[in-house]
């Protein structure tokens, strides 16, 4: 009761709200983000979200833009771009690992959304820097976020083969024999390793398309 009574004294703005909309996030998934429920976590009535979030689609749009802001964004000359692109991929996995529940919003992000164009922009502007066309700088943001929310995906996926185990479980009924005999590996992968092995392939492919 106490903590819904300073809630109400502390007045609603944006920023407090999509604070409580990550938290709700992380807590019981996208799913159960709704007005009324981030108006109970909140202590307020959900008609008084409408009047910083005039719709859930606006809500959303201002989650994933919070969410971004997370992000440390490259600038262009600061470092070789091969570095900036490898400090900005490890840094969106590591958004997503620590907000796997925002997965599938995160997939789903347009460029139509207001957040996604301070990040976007910020990319292509170290692509077009480096010597990239700007057909090859599209293609090249579009490949790199495939991966690592890609990765994302599989990496929560599998999280639960790797939870707190020395031992891989038991392999399923009918498995391939390849898979069946590389089974510890692949059950208990290590997700770094195999992180930075796709982030080595992603950029020998750019530089192989760079100037093009």
């Amino acid at each position: 009761m106490a903590k819904m009574l300073a809630s109400r004294r502390t007045p609603l703005s944006s920023e407090r709200i999509l604070d409580a909309a990550v938290e709700l996030l992380d807590r019981d998934g996208l799913d159960a983000l709704s007005m009324r429920h981030l108006g109970a976590a909140l202590g307020v009535e959900a008609m008084s979200l409408y009047r910083h979030f005039p719709s859930k689609v606006r809500l959303l749009e201002g989650l994933a833009g919070r969410l971004l802001s997370e992000l440390a964004l490259p600038v262009p000359g600061a470092a070789p771009w091969d570095v900036s692109v490898r400090a900005l991929a490890r840094g969106y996995r590591e958004l997503l690992v620590r907000h796997p529940n925002a997965i599938p919003l995160l997939a789903t992000l347009q460029l139509t959304n207001p957040g996604a164009l301070g990040p976007a922009g910020a990319v292509m502007a170290l692509l077009r820097d480096a010597g990239f066309g700007a057909k090859t700088s599209i293609h090249a943001l579009a490949t790199a976020v495939s991966y690592v929310i890609g990765f994302a995906y599989w990496e929560a996926g599998t999280a639960v083969l790797r939870a707190g185990v020395s031992e891989p479980p038991a392999i399923p009924a009918g498995a391939d024999p390849y898979i069946a005999e590389r089974w510890s590996e692949i059950a208990l992968a290590d997700c770094d390793e195999a992180f930075e092995f796709g982030l080595d392939v992603l950029i020998a492919g750019f530089d192989r398309v760079r100037g093009r």
